[in-house]
């Protein structure tokens, strides 16, 4: 069985689904590697979050079940990214999944960006994520907050009028618990909204 490792985006099932079709998918945690938030190359339009390897760290992500016919419109959406296989010493699951022997692949950045005024942060991006990361808890959301690195000051408040295009049926009470725990977690201070 293959399985593709999501930590951004992918986490989320109405997310993924417009690439793959994809409604289960398995909480974990790769070792080795660290998030940040990267423009996605040097004339980027915005930022997303990257993971590259580092040592004694960890990312919390999802283990998604992937028919390998889908490769090619995952590989497009990845653009910019590097599909690497992964070895299973370095998953924690963190639920059980219905198979022992499988093969994991994942998309690394071969470098990252700071973000920047003209690479922002999209709260609509940051939604979606958190969205996903909420389906299987609010620790589990804190997680992926605290272990994300490069937050800066250049994000851009478009949940009006969403420029991340995947962004779709979002609700007010989505928007109060990701500001909640923004504010929980002290990057709420750190965001410069524009």
């Amino acid at each position: 069985m293959v399985y593709i490792f999501g930590y951004g985006s992918l986490i989320d099932q109405e997310c993924r689904q417009h690439t793959f079709p994809a409604k289960q998918a398995y909480a974990a945690r790769l070792k080795g590697y660290a998030r940040y938030w990267s423009a996605l190359g040097q004339d980027a339009d915005r930022s997303a979050v990257v993971i590259v390897e580092q040592e004694n760290t960890s990312v919390n992500g999802v283990l998604i079940p992937f028919d390998e016919h889908y490769f090619e419109q995952l590989d497009e959406r990845e653009r910019g990214y590097q599909r690497v296989q992964i070895g299973l010493e370095q998953l924690q699951c963190l639920d059980v999944l219905p198979d022992s022997a499988i093969k994991v692949f994942t998309y690394v950045a071969p470098r990252h960006w700071q973000p920047k005024h003209n690479s922002p942060i999209l709260q609509s991006y940051l939604d979606v994520c958190i969205r996903g990361c909420l389906h299987h808890s609010e620790d589990y959301a804190t997680e992926f907050l605290l272990s994300t690195g490069s937050w800066g000051e250049h994000w851009v408040d478009d949940r009006k009028l969403p420029q991340y295009p995947r962004a779709l049926d979002f609700d007010t009470n989505l928007f109060e618990a990701v500001d909640k725990l923004l504010h929980q977690t002290s990057l709420l201070g750190s965001r410069k909204l524009v």
